[in-house]
C-alpha cells in the first residue's frame, strides 16, 4: 500500500515528465505553490483514496494560466488560446501515459475557473487513479 503523499509524487512525477518544456512556470504539489506565482504553473494533490486488492482514488490537477491584457477591456480577460492547448496538453498525458504501476482516467470534464483576487485561470483536472496493489 502507498500512502497520500506517496501517490501524489508518483503523479506529480509524471506530470512533471511530461508537460515541465510546454509551461513557462513550474510543476508544484499540493500547498507548494507560492503565494506570488504569476506564471503558467501546475499544482497536483491527493483528494482521495482506497486500499483495497486495487488501490484508487482520485488526484486533483490544478493548471494556471495569467489572463492577459487585450484591446478594448480595462481588465486582463482569460488566455483562451493558451487554456485550450493547455487542456488539451494534460488530457493527452492522461489517454496516452504507458505506466506499469498506474491506470489513469480524467473523472470529469475538465473545468476553467477564475482565481479570485488575481488575474489568472486555471483548469482542474479530476484524475482518477488505479494501483495493482498484490505485490504490495
Amino acid at each position: 500500500m502507498k500512502t497520500e503523499k506517496q501517490i501524489e509524487k508518483d503523479v506529480f512525477n509524471v506530470v512533471k515528465a511530461t508537460v515541465s518544456d510546454f509551461i513557462s512556470g513550474k510543476v508544484y504539489r499540493k500547498g507548494m505553490r507560492p503565494d506570488d506565482a504569476r506564471g503558467e504553473d501546475i499544482v497536483v494533490s491527493f483528494l482521495t483514496g482506497y486500499n483495497l486488492q486495487v488501490q484508487s482514488g482520485i488526484v486533483n490537477v490544478n493548471a494556471y494560466v495569467p489572463d492577459k491584457a487585450v484591446s478594448g477591456y480595462q481588465t486582463k480577460v482569460q488566455d483562451i488560446k493558451r487554456l485550450d492547448a493547455l487542456e488539451a496538453k494534460i488530457i493527452s498525458v492522461f489517454e496516452n501515459i504507458e505506466n506499469d504501476e498506474y491506470d489513469f482516467a480524467i473523472e470529469d470534464t475538465p473545468v476553467t475557473d477564475s482565481v479570485e483576487g488575481i488575474e489568472e485561470h486555471y483548469i482542474n483536472f479530476r484524475v482518477k487513479f488505479r494501483r495493482i496493489t498484490i505485490n504490495d
